[in-house]
């Protein structure tokens, strides 16, 4: 007899996400503040890596600079965020250049991103979504290396180096690279990719190729510089994206957290660490996350980044185990 299988444990909540994201009311209404947000990090991404680039500092100021760098970078690719679900500004086209210039910031292409995040707002919690997880069908070695390379930096490098692949690639494309969607959030995004978000993908892929060709070639600082400020990026910010989520309920919202932090920390990441609010009010500007969260409801940051690093176990047959503590 063959062994018996179980079927995939059913998304509670999923009646609860649409689709397509629906049209909110009110979006945008921060809009001056975002372009000026979107100005100031601009020139603080500038400002970092000059710091960084300077030799004549003290290796202690420049290491500081890095770790400023990703910590605001990570609040750029808040800003971006608002931009995926068209809510940095009022004005279409001004909601697109903010997403444009914070998505060149950050190293991918707006529409890549804009299309993956609602993509985890309807997929939370799934099988593709749990990554801390290994699943029948699984094979744990495997799963534990694409784990760790996803979280030392290979999340942020896919979004980084895709875009510029993509005038290469045909829209049918998409489906090939969805092969695997089952068990990786990363897959599944390309399913959801119409032909008008492919075409405009490619343009801006081609894009995101030359500004970054440029910078390097042209730019005012070294290699070795960017290589650095990105490289550490590259890991802090792909370490930090399971965190809010992880071991956490079978339900495509309530399955998230809102994490404590530092004042400083928390107005560079511009409230991102409020997540579980975010889930349940994705139209909800990131200046009100902070007010609007219920302060009882929380776990410290610094407390699930550390569980990020545990390897995959296999998923727990009492899903009771997965029910939210708060302290």
């Amino acid at each position: 007899m063959k062994p018996e299988t179980r079927r995939p444990i059913a998304v509670e909540g999923q009646h609860l996400v649409t689709d397509v994201e629906p049209e909110w009311q009110a979006l945008g209404r921060y809009g001056t503040v975002n372009l000026i947000t979107m100005l100031a990090q601009a020139a603080g991404w500038a400002a970092l890596l000059t710091v960084i680039d300077a030799e004549r500092l003290p290796w202690g100021v420049r290491a500081l600079a890095v770790l400023v760098f990703c910590l605001m970078m990570q609040g750029v690719f808040t800003l971006l965020h608002e931009f995926c679900h068209k809510n940095a500004h009022r004005d279409p086209r001004l909601n697109y250049l903010i997403g444009w210039v914070t998505s060149t910031l950050f190293g991918t292409a707006p529409t890549f991103l804009r299309v993956q995040h609602w993509g985890h707002h309807r997929r939370n919690r799934a099988e593709a979504e749990r990554a801390e997880f290994i699943h029948e069908g699984e094979t744990g070695w495997w799963k534990t290396l694409q784990y760790y390379a996803a979280i030392l930096g290979g999340i942020w490098l896919g979004c980084f180096l895709v875009p510029p692949l993509t005038p290469l690639l045909p829209y049918r494309a998409a489906s090939r690279l969805a092969r695997h969607e089952r068990f990786n959030s990363f897959a599944a995004a390309f399913r959801d990719f119409s032909p008008r978000d492919w075409r405009l993908l490619r343009i801006e892929g081609l894009g995101s190729l030359l500004v970054w060709t440029a910078l390097i070639a042209l730019g005012p600082w070294r290699l070795s510089t960017l290589a650095i400020a990105y490289g550490a990026f590259a890991f802090s910010w792909s370490s930090l994206q399971w965190i809010y989520h992880m071991h956490t309920p079978v339900h495509v919202i309530e399955g998230a957290y809102n994490l404590r932090a530092p004042l400083p920390v928390r107005a560079l990441f511009l409230n991102f660490n409020y997540n579980l609010t975010h889930h349940r009010n994705p139209w909800m500007p990131w200046q009100e996350l902070y007010a609007r969260s219920n302060p009882e409801e929380t776990q410290p940051i610094w407390y699930r980044y550390l569980l990020i690093f545990r390897p995959p176990t296999p998923f727990p047959e009492d899903l009771a185990v997965l029910e939210k503590r708060y302290f």
